[in-house]
């Protein structure tokens, strides 16, 4: 089981969570993405993994309620648990000669983690 450790509510639809899975903070990239599933009857549900923290062993994960899955997510509160959160996935973005195009969501998730492993900013 994974523990939903803080919950921010971005707008009535937008919800940015950070999941206590260790393992997967341990060897998330930027770019990857992992699975959820809420419990033995849910669907498997993939999100882009919007940050991670090593030290804490925390992923933060935001998105839309759009179908019944993600909605019966967003109705959890931190404390709850996740029954899977399966990751990292994919193959993490490099930038060598930045030559490839990235989306923007992974464009900023990529610029998140180098502004943190620069400490330029500090992120609770």
């Amino acid at each position: 089981m994974y523990k939903i450790v803080r919950k921010e509510i971005l707008n009535p639809s937008v919800k940015l969570m950070e999941i206590e899975a260790p393992y997967v903070a341990k060897k998330a990239e930027p770019g990857q993405f992992i699975i959820f599933r809420i419990d033995e009857a849910g669907e498997r549900i993939p999100l882009t993994i919007a940050d991670f923290n090593r030290e804490k062993g925390t992923v933060t994960i935001i998105f839309q309620e759009v179908g019944k899955t993600t909605k019966r997510l967003g109705q959890l509160a931190e404390g709850d648990e996740i029954l899977d959160f399966v990751g990292p996935l994919g193959v993490a973005s490099h930038f060598e000669g930045l030559k490839k195009w990235l989306s923007l969501a992974e464009g900023l998730v990529l610029l998140l983690h180098i502004i943190r492993q620069k400490n330029y900013i500090a992120l609770a």
